[in-house]
C-alpha cells in the first residue's frame, strides 16, 4: 500500500528477506538506518529505498510487495541438471526460481480470473519411449517437422512457439533477472519446469548450447505432460525414462534406422544426423548405441570431443541489443497478458514493469512488439 511516495511492506516480508540474505542485522542497519522503524511499521520507506534494500539483501524486488513470504515448495519441483545431479542450491538459481515462480503464480491467477480451464484435459501417463506420438500430436507436430528448419535456432523458436500455443510459458536467460553480473551456471542446471494446471512455466538456461536448450525444452515438456509435481530430481529412474522419451521425440528410432548407412564412417554420420535432428552429436551417439549401431567406444570418443569443444568455446549468452535480448528472454504470451492487465487497470504500471523485469522503456518496447503486430510471431 502506498502512502504518498512511501510504500508499506509487511513485517513478515522484512523478516523473510533478512533471513534469506544471510547477512548480519548490524550490517543491514548500518546501511539502512531506519530498518527497525520500517519493520515495526512506525515509518515506511520510499520505493527507491525498497529497491535498494532488495538489491542489498539479494532478493527479487517484487517479493518485497507480497502479502506473505513466498512458499518454497516450488524449489523442490523438477529442474534439469547436468548428469541429473542435485547441486547445492546456489543463490543465483534460488533467485531465478523465485522470479519465475512469481510470474507463474501471477499468470495462473490471471488466467483463472479470465475463466481458463486446466490445460491438460487428458492423462498422458501412458507415454513411453515406444509411445511418444501422443506428445507430438499434442503439439501439432508431424513426424518430419525437423526437416522444415535450417538450423537449431529456427527449430528452437518453432518448438517454443508450439509450447506457447498450448499455454505453456517459456522463459530463457543466462543471468539472474536483469543483473548481468550474476551469470547462471550451466554446470548447475540447464532448465526447470514449474508445474501449474493453468500456467506451467519452463525456464531454459540460455548459456547452454542451442542443441542442449532444445533437448531441455522437450524434456521439461514431457515432465509437464506427466504432471511434474509428482516427479523429483532424485528419482534417477524417472529421469532416465524421461531422457529416453525426449531422445525418441527428437531422434525417432525408425528415422535413424532408415537413414543409417552401415558402410559410411560413423563419426561423419553422427555429425550429419546431429545437424538434421537439431540435437547434439552426443545425444545422437547415445541413441545409436542403444540401437546397436555403434560401439561404446564411439560414444566415448564423441563425448570427449564434445567436452573439448565446450572447454575451448565456453557457453555465453548472446549479447547485442538490450531490447532484442530482453524480448528473447521473456515469454511473448506472458508479456501480452501483463501488458493487457496494465492497460486495463488490473495491475499498476509499476507492478507490470517489475513482472516484465525491466523499465518503462522496455515495457513500451514490448507493448509495441507484442501487441501491435498480432499477425506475426516473435519468439
Amino acid at each position: 500500500m502506498a502512502r504518498g511516495n512511501r510504500v508499506e511492506i509487511k513485517r513478515t516480508i522484512y523478516i523473510w528477506a533478512i533471513k534469506e540474505s544471510q547477512r548480519d542485522f548490524d550490517e543491514i542497519q548500518r546501511k539502512f538506518k531506519k530498518i527497525r522503524t520500517w519493520i515495526s511499521g512506525e515509518d515506511q520507506p520510499t520505493y527507491k529505498q525498497v529497491e535498494e534494500l532488495a538489491k542489498f539483501l539479494g532478493v527479487p524486488l517484487g517479493y518485497m510487495f507480497l502479502d506473505e513470504p513466498p512458499k518454497e515448495h516450488f524449489i523442490k519441483s523438477e529442474f534439469r541438471t547436468i548428469e541429473n545431479k542435485m547441486p547445492g542450491m546456489s543463490k543465483d538459481l534460488q533467485d531465478t526460481l523465485y522470479i519465475m515462480a512469481r510470474r507463474k503464480d501471477w499468470l495462473s491467477e490471471h488466467r483463472q480470473r479470465k475463466g481458463w480451464t486446466k490445460l491438460l484435459a487428458r492423462s498422458f501417463s501412458d507415454l513411453s519411449e515406444t509411445n511418444i506420438l501422443p506428445a507430438k500430436e499434442h503439439l501439432g507436430l508431424d513426424e518430419l517437422w525437423y526437416e522444415k528448419h535450417r538450423d537449431r535456432d529456427s527449430a528452437f523458436r518453432y518448438l517454443r512457439q508450439r509450447l506457447e500455443d498450448i499455454g505453456i510459458i517459456v522463459m530463457q536467460s543466462g543471468i539472474v533477472g536483469s543483473n548481468t553480473h550474476r551469470k547462471l551456471d550451466v554446470n548447475e542446471f540447464r532448465g526447470f519446469l514449474l508445474y501449474d494446471d493453468f500456467a506451467p512455466l519452463i525456464f531454459i538456461n540460455s548459456r547452454d548450447s542451442k542443441a542442449g536448450q532444445i533437448f531441455t525444452l522437450i524434456h521439461e515438456y514431457i515432465h509437464f505432460l506427466l504432471r511434474a509435481d509428482d516427479i523429483f530430481i532424485d528419482k534417477d529412474s524417472d529421469e532416465t525414462r524421461i531422457n529416453l522419451m525426449t531422445a525418441e521425440f527428437l531422434i525417432p528410432a525408425s528415422h535413424v534406422q532408415r537413414l543409417w548407412v552401415e558402410s559410411k564412417p560413423e563419426l561423419e554420420q553422427i555429425a550429419e544426423l546431429s545437424k538434421l535432428f537439431h540435437v547434439s552429436e552426443l545425444a545422437v551417439a547415445i541413441k545409436l548405441k542403444q540401437l546397436g549401431k555403434i560401439p561404446h567406444r564411439i560414444v566415448n570418443e564423441v563425448k570427449q570431443r564434445t567436452e573439448r569443444a565446450i572447454g575451448n568455446k565456453g557457453t555465453e549468452e548472446p549479447g547485442g541489443d538490450y531490447y532484442l535480448t530482453n524480448r528473447a528472454r521473456i515469454s511473448k504470451t506472458f508479456a501480452r497478458a501483463v501488458i493487457e492487465a496494465a492497460e486495463s487497470g488490473e495491475v499498476s504500471y509499476t507492478y507490470a514493469f517489475d513482472l516484465l523485469g525491466g523499465s518503462a522503456k522496455l515495457y513500451d518496447y514490448l507493448k509495441e512488439e507484442f501487441m501491435t503486430y498480432e499477425g506475426q510471431v516473435f519468439s
